[in-house]
């Protein structure tokens, strides 16, 4: 019994072949390469472009030690006694391991893109010749490596050093260190709980994809006024730090748009992180009266 499409003159051993091939090039395209796994890839790739790397230093030779003297040193002196040196040299080559890692998975993602294209092409055909059976199967085991690479990269793991970076301090226990890169989520602004009022601005971010806790870090917030139109204007712009996940920036002008951005304050420990959030507000008018949003508030609460 043939189906449709199928050739009379068919060899059954080839046609075997080429519906088990078949069913492997649909199978990947049903799984791996299908559109919701392949957008899950994108927005892991997204977010991992966005996050801060930072190095992390490891103690060896504080697990299990019977002797509590040895467990003086906290991990903030530990990193003090680390060689400046070659502390710099670690953050330049933990930069690179970044770089590196980030452009494997952009090279990875555009494999299943071009993949998924592939195998829809190969689905479409109704027979394929010995050599094309060939390629095939080893273009399904390329890719299916392909995602396994992809996971495996999504981490960034461990530094491995030469050399010692704590130099020796005479009879003080030097202790055992590594490095090791760690992430941090990238920090979003919340647009549905920021607004502008006539004379400030109140802004809320958060980490992306985390329940907010205390962040036990500090933000950088900037502002400007978008298109001043004289000297005064053009100074309507700054800088501000803060540890907490909102702010109030005040002393703005009424009607007038601000461009905002957020990002984590630079930290020694730093390696790779480039992304800050950015996001326009447009401050509202004065009220009727001439009060400004804050004033009008407390006019509305304290009438006298």
């Amino acid at each position: 019994i043939l189906s449709e499409g199928d050739s009379p003159g068919m060899d059954p051993k080839k046609w075997i072949t080429f519906k088990d091939l078949h069913d492997r090039v649909t199978q990947l395209l049903s799984t791996k390469l299908n559109p919701c796994n392949i957008k899950q890839c994108k927005s892991k790739l997204d977010i991992l472009n966005k996050c801060s790397y930072y190095l992390e230093v490891m103690r060896q030779d504080t697990l299990h030690q019977p002797d509590p003297q040895q467990n003086y040193l906290s991990n903030s002196t530990i990193l003090h006694l680390i060689d400046p040196w070659k502390f710099q040299r670690m953050k330049k080559l933990g930069h690179s391991q970044v770089q590196i890692q980030l452009s494997l998975l952009e090279e990875l993602y555009e494999q299943f893109c071009k993949g998924k294209v592939e195998m829809e092409a190969i689905a479409s055909q109704s027979d394929y010749g010995d050599q094309e059976i060939a390629h095939i199967n080893g273009r399904i085991a390329h890719l299916i490596k392909a995602f396994t690479d992809f996971d495996s990269t999504l981490m960034p793991g461990e530094l491995h050093t030469k050399h010692r970076l704590i130099s020796e301090t005479g009879n003080a226990k030097v202790p055992q260190i590594h490095l090791r890169l760690s992430v941090k989520m990238p920090v979003m602004f919340d647009t549905s709980r920021s607004e502008a009022l006539a004379d400030c601005a109140r802004l809320h971010w958060e980490m992306a994809g985390q329940e907010q806790q205390e962040p036990g870090e500090q933000f950088e917030i900037r502002y400007k006024l978008l298109q001043p139109t004289n000297t005064e204007e053009g100074n309507q712009l700054g800088t501000v730090t803060c540890n907490s996940y909102c702010i109030q920036v005040n002393n703005l002008l009424p009607q007038r748009c601000y461009e905002f951005t957020v990002k984590r304050a630079d930290a020694c420990c730093l390696v790779y992180g480039f992304w800050n959030d950015t996001m326009v507000l447009r401050t509202m008018p004065l009220s009727p009266g001439g009060f400004t949003g804050s004033q009008e508030k407390r006019r509305r609460l304290f009438p006298w």
